[in-house]
């Protein structure tokens, strides 16, 4: 005796449906590129090799353990109460044509330390520029 299941739906699916989509998609595509505006003018970067050199740039960081260095000179660090003087003399002085504090903080500084360097900036209306590594 046969007692099994006769009529078994097929899982397959079927390719016609999927054929007419891309042959549709192609279609769409051809009729588009035909109708699109060939030469739409775009305004490139032009280099002349006779570009400013780049202004000098105070670099300021402060370590780990919350004190302040400036990168010309790695070998002693300073408190704020020290290094706020030091910063106000160089960017009045030797960068007083650039504006731009590049300021560099550890990441188990805390950032109280970074913030004060940030509010000195700002209230000398230098622009500073954050640096995280």
């Amino acid at each position: 005796m046969n007692l099994g299941r006769r009529n078994r739906v097929k899982a397959e699916g079927g390719m016609s449906s999927m054929t007419d989509l891309v042959f549709l998609m192609l279609i769409f595509f051809i009729i588009m590129s035909t109708m699109s505006e060939p030469g739409i003018p775009v305004e490139l970067p032009s280099s002349d090799g006779g570009g400013q050199p780049p202004k000098p740039v105070l670099n300021v960081g402060v370590t780990s353990d919350n004190r302040y260095l400036l990168t010309d000179d790695v070998d002693k660090f300073y408190s704020y109460e020290e290094i706020e003087p030091i910063i106000i003399s160089k960017m009045n002085g030797d960068l007083s044509d650039n504006d731009i504090i590049k300021i560099s903080g550890d990441k188990d500084a805390d950032y109280q330390y970074v913030f004060r360097l940030i509010a000195l900036a700002k209230d000398n209306e230098w622009k500073p520029i954050l640096v995280f590594e």
